[in-house]
């Protein structure tokens, strides 16, 4: 318990900024599309840019409505969160090693698999807890024109498939930095893979020719085109288990054989 509210406190700050700013951002994004749903020439406008709807949203959407406009710009949803936990699962693996503290925590009588396990707690605690407030964040800015139930399950569908997006990357970052003995360049190298994994998820929405590598990025097991039909295919539920189980049960595997850096 000791080691878990430890681990709060030192993440609490990180939380803190990450929150603010992007429920900013997108309260902010909310005032556009006031503007946009008071706007139909805008609107009409915007159908010309077919190429931009198939990228961002994986289809035509309605920007006046609220869901078709959050779908539009729910990029700045989708990876900002999923950067905020993969680097959230690769610093919480790294830091005794990074701050020095790994020889004074790991003389208490307390096994690497505790720490691991109270590591891990944190990590889900914290990447939840960003999902519920910048969702609800979310509703109550782009819903104050007016809601619908199918804006209300778009949403609810999108905070179910953003955070399994988050977990995906949050047993990635963990699992890097557990397995790599340059702990300095987990956080690097689960960026790298998270920003790879997302540029292809732009080029597979441009070309329908490479669509059989939608399985190889994250960001088109619960694309925002799936979450307004409310579509969790099995497929891509199994892999993004199969991603968060195996990931984290590495983390448990190389981190107890592997020598820390003190």
């Amino acid at each position: 318990m000791n080691i878990i509210l430890h681990e709060l406190k030192s993440n609490l700050k990180g939380f803190i900024i990450w929150a603010v700013s992007l429920g900013l951002l997108f309260w902010v994004a909310s005032f556009e599309y006031e503007f946009m749903a008071n706007s139909q020439e805008i609107a009409a406008a915007m159908e010309s840019f077919d190429f931009l709807f198939e990228a961002l949203a994986g289809t035509m959407v309605d920007i006046t409505t609220p869901e078709g406009y959050l779908s539009l710009v729910s990029i700045y949803i989708y990876l900002p969160l999923a950067i905020y936990s993969g680097l959230l699962g690769s610093n919480i693996i790294a830091k005794e090693e990074r701050d020095k503290t790994a020889e004074y925590l790991f003389t208490l009588p307390v096994k690497r698999e505790k720490v691991i396990l109270n590591k891990l707690v944190v990590a889900l605690f914290y990447t939840v807890i960003i999902n519920v407030v910048l969702l609800t964040i979310t509703y109550f800015a782009f819903g104050q024109l007016g809601t619908s139930s199918s804006y209300n399950a778009f949403v609810f569908n999108m905070a179910l498939g953003v955070l399994l997006t988050q977990l995906i990357f949050m047993g990635l970052g963990m699992a890097v930095s557990a397995i790599l003995e340059q702990y300095k360049k987990a956080g690097s190298i689960t960026i790298g893979i998270l920003m790879g994994t997302f540029m292809l998820s732009i080029l597979i929405g441009l070309t329908d020719k490479i669509d059989f590598m939608k399985y190889f990025t994250p960001f088109k097991y619960f694309s925002v085109d799936l979450m307004l039909e409310g579509d969790f295919k099995l497929i891509f539920i199994i892999i993004a288990f199969v991603l968060i189980i195996g990931s984290i049960s590495s983390v448990f595997y190389f981190y107890k054989k592997r020598d820390l850096f003190i």
